[in-house]
């Protein structure tokens, strides 16, 4: 029983612009680049949420859980009738000349995340496999070594540098950097990415920190004028290995071959502070206490946090409680790989009245039955 307020209308747009008696600017749809190994996959899931519970209606491709957008849009699942795409939150590279076409910027607001240059690349060197390659090759040795002996093997950044592998500098690459690349001429590499800072900076409204999750979801609930409980997500993983440490020398190493991606994060960081000022510190700061306030207790009665289960990919997560699986099925949308969610989403777009049997079987459409049920008869989050 997560948020909502009553609504018939479902070509309604994700919200209405209105004068909230400050300079903050909101638009009404809300176009977000989900870049690889940023913490995005708990996002989607509360965006998947948010977009079920109004019968919004989101950019998706049947049975593709990225987007491949193109000057053919026939492959995306059309919107309902009379309305207009609310939604964009797939892992899509950044094409701003079809992105227009589809999310318009004046009733979008565009978005992404990004996330510490090092903290990004530990992660996607271990998911994409660089790491298990390593350790195959070189055995039980520190992760200084793995990283270091991966890195000897990849090219360094040129000014001809496209970004093809997902370890390094993988967030530009997902924000376009490939084909803008090759569009502009530049003597170095440098100048290229300060072209391309300059040109993100144009087209993104607000880019998210993963570092700083629920600030930036505050911001992006004021820009959005979401409700405090539209943005609750929820922490599914445990971490199922230990925390390794790396050398200073091992991360500023990283940091030479993450160039384009450091420079997009120290740009988009330095804003983010902007950002903040805007809507004012104080306030930021007592939502984001209200926020984490209102959170921890909506996880605790999700999980019982004393019992772990095993998931895919190896991964451990905390057993959902009786009032998770029982009382508050959003617990059980929140915590449900946002992979199958994008079926499902696609599946309730395609059926036009939100009726159309799902994969998953009974236990997805009971989920979805309660959440409508459970929006269309309250206005708050119940705990």
């Amino acid at each position: 029983m997560l948020y909502g307020e009553t609504q018939t209308d479902h070509s309604r747009p994700l919200v209405h612009i209105q004068n909230h008696g400050d300079d903050v600017t909101r638009k009404e749809n809300f176009m977000f680049i989900k870049t690889h190994k940023c913490g995005t996959s708990s996002l989607v899931n509360v965006f998947y949420l948010l977009g079920v519970r109004r019968r919004l209606n989101f950019v998706i491709q049947r049975g593709q859980h990225q987007l491949y957008l193109g000057s053919d849009q026939r492959r995306l699942v059309p919107p309902r009738p009379n309305s207009t795409y609310n939604i964009q939150c797939q892992h899509c590279v950044f094409h701003p000349h079809v992105e227009h076409k589809i999310m318009p910027k004046e009733t979008s607001l565009y978005s992404t995340i990004v996330r510490s240059p090092v903290s990004q690349f530990k992660s996607a060197f271990s998911f994409f496999g660089a790491e298990g390659k390593m350790r195959k090759k070189l055995g039980n040795v520190p992760m200084d070594e793995l990283i270091n002996h991966y890195l000897d093997l990849t090219p360094g950044p040129t000014v001809n540098t496209t970004v093809s592998n997902r370890v390094v500098n993988s967030v530009a690459m997902d924000l376009g950097w490939a084909g803008f690349s090759q569009t502009i001429e530049r003597s170095t590499l440098q100048e290229k990415i300060e072209a391309f800072i300059k040109h993100l900076d144009s087209e993104m409204d607000f880019a998210m920190i993963t570092d700083r999750m629920d600030e930036s979801l505050v911001l992006l609930k004021e820009y959005l004028g979401w409700n405090i409980t539209d943005i609750m997500y929820l922490n599914r993983m445990v971490s199922s290995k230990p925390r390794v440490s790396m050398s200073d020398k091992t991360k500023a190493r990283i940091l030479q071959y993450q160039v384009i991606d450091r420079q997009i994060f120290d740009h988009f960081n330095e804003s983010f502070e902007r950002h903040i000022d805007k809507i004012g510190r104080e306030k930021v700061k007592a939502l984001v206490n209200e926020f984490q306030e209102i959170r921890e207790t909506f996880e605790n009665k999700c999980f019982n946090k004393n019992k772990t289960v095993r998931g895919p990919y190896n991964s451990i997560s905390w057993e959902i409680s009786d009032y998770g699986r029982n009382v508050n099925v959003a617990c059980k949308f929140l915590q449900t790989r946002d992979v199958i969610l994008t079926r499902v989403v696609s599946q309730l777009q395609l059926s036009q009245d939100y009726t159309l049997p799902m994969e998953g079987g009974f236990v997805m459409q009971d989920i979805i039955s309660k959440i409508k049920k459970d929006y269309d008869k309250n206005e708050e989050l119940v705990l």
